[in-house]
């Protein structure tokens, strides 16, 4: 009876060893974490390990911040990778132990913006969304964060893309002639209009353009934001 109870707490230290190893590595390791956004990758677009290209990547860490100046806020910046796959660099982040890419950004931004000219407004001639509006997407609809997106997704992906935290969509919109001191009362006014068409209350960004044709790159979000940070306190 006794060797059994140290047979059986001898496995529960083993369990437990391995458990608090697993954890360790999975909050510090940057070789195992990367192995992990690997095969999240594989599974989501069906490729090979060989087949994604690691360009750069930020590592695990606590950081303090300030919250509305008022008091310092303990934060959680968890692992965050740039590859590159079929010849193009994107990022993956970890938010909240699930994994996030925005490989298909420039597709989504391209479709939501034909969408949009369609439904909406054929004066709308670029949307542009953050790194995190993908993730935002799919935790707001209950997707999988292995989901992959086509054109068909456009219209679910405007309506859930926004969140409250710091991801806005921003939307570029063709007047011919405008005064650029009244360009945010235009904008106000087109962003309400785009709210009732959508029946919505979202604070869409509105950027007045007499450009017809955006070009994409003008319409990328800065590159810091695929460096995600979350409070730990709430």
């Amino acid at each position: 009876m006794k060797k059994k109870i140290i047979a059986g707490l001898s496995i529960g230290l083993i369990i437990l060893s391995a458990f608090c190893v697993y954890n360790a590595l999975n909050l510090t390791n940057y070789r195992f974490v990367k192995a992990r956004a690997v095969n999240y990758l594989c599974d989501k677009y069906d490729a090979e390990k060989d087949e994604f290209e690691l360009v750069d990547y930020k590592h695990s860490r606590l950081v303090i911040e300030d919250y509305q100046e008022i008091f310092d806020v303990l934060q959680w910046c968890d692992f965050s990778f740039e590859f590159k796959y079929k010849d193009k660099s994107f990022f993956v982040n970890r938010y909240k132990g699930k994994f996030y890419d925005d490989y298909q950004i420039d597709d989504i931004e391209i479709w939501c913006t034909e969408w949009l000219q369609e439904n909406v407004d054929e004066n709308i001639v670029g949307v542009s969304f953050d790194s995190m509006s993908i993730a935002d997407c799919l935790r707001r609809t209950n997707m999988t964060n292995k989901h992959v997106f086509t054109k068909n997704d456009a219209e679910i992906f405007i309506m859930n893309c926004y969140s409250k935290k710091g991801h806005p969509t921003y939307i570029s919109y063709h007047l011919d002639d405008f005064k650029y001191d009244e360009r945010f009362a235009i904008s106000d006014n087109i962003s309400k209009s785009i709210n009732e068409e959508l029946f919505t209350n979202d604070q869409f960004q509105i950027g007045i353009t007499k450009e017809l044709k955006m070009n994409r790159k003008a319409l990328k979000s800065n590159s810091d934001n695929w460096i995600v940070r979350y409070s730990v306190l709430f």
